[in-house]
């Protein structure tokens, strides 16, 4: 019998270990619930301005859209690949206590917690069709896409990783007293880029095709991610306060450069910062 410790390793253990993102390590230290770490009674205390807590409760929104994004990544191709779905499970579970932290904060300022969604109709823009197709619709498209779809996948999960990173900066720079919640975050969210940076490195490098199927992607991302369904007055607003000033669109053009550095991207990059600049 062959002893154990020699068995060669499974498809799945060389596929978690394909990069230099220890898969493993990000499951075993996972972060859960935020709530003991809040310092609410000086978030209380430090008052928050209405575009503070409107931005706030905007970003609150669009981290629980996890699980629908996850619904339309799972119907293609990328269910089959065992380091990203291995990833993407520790990543659904770190937003949600995201989401749970800001609830906390709401909670903390007196607001209802209610979702804005319903403020306001839905831009209706012919190029944003593809974004609210159904999961049946994404199935049957990825069937010709093929595995290389998940190089667009992982490409559009980074940029919006930047452009969220960013909104929470400005929540930062816009109330003081949610500097310690923002750097929480963000400190999460540097391992979800690491990770995602790392994979479209190497599988927009490893074949034309996944360039060209992630080029198709950026085109037709509504940023941030889940924002198509949020209504117009809101994503005006997103739009306004993040990425509005001339620090803003700085920044914007700072995450258009940063895709631009990534293979066969740069004809593709100026859209991402287009559409982010009102």
């Amino acid at each position: 019998m062959t002893p154990r410790s020699a068995e060669p390793p499974s498809r799945a253990d060389v596929s978690l270990e394909s990069g230099n993102f220890d898969i493993r390590e990000f499951a075993r230290t996972a972060r859960g619930s935020h709530r003991a770490e809040l310092q609410l009674d000086a978030i209380s205390a430090s008052g928050l301005g209405a575009d503070a807590i409107r931005l706030l409760r905007l970003l609150r929104d669009l981290e629980r859209t996890t699980m629908q994004r996850m619904r339309n990544l799972l119907v293609t191709a990328t269910h089959k690949d065992a380091r990203v779905t291995a990833f993407l499970t520790t990543w659904a579970y770190e937003k949600f206590w995201i989401a749970d932290a800001l609830d906390a904060v709401l909670e903390a300022t007196g607001d209802d917690l209610h979702s804005s969604e319903n403020a306001g109709g839905l831009r209706r823009i012919v190029k944003e069709r593809a974004e609210r197709r159904g999961p049946v619709s994404r199935a049957i498209r990825a069937n010709f896409d093929g595995p290389q779809i998940v190089a667009a996948h992982v490409t559009t999960g980074l940029a919006d990783e930047w452009i969220t990173q960013a909104a929470y900066r400005r929540l930062g720079e816009m109330a003081g007293g949610l500097r310690s919640v923002v750097d929480l975050i963000i400190g999460i969210k540097d391992r979800h880029i690491r990770f995602l940076a790392e994979e479209a490195q190497r599988r927009l490098a490893a074949s034309d095709r996944a360039s060209k199927l992630t080029r198709r992607a950026l085109k037709q991302a509504v940023w941030p991610i889940g924002a198509v369904e949020r209504s117009d007055d809101d994503r005006s607003f997103f739009e306004r306060v993040v990425f509005g000033a001339s620090a803003g669109a700085a920044e914007a053009r700072r995450i258009s450069a940063l895709l631009a550095e990534l293979p066969g991207l740069a004809s593709v990059a100026p859209t991402v910062s287009a559409r982010l600049v009102p």
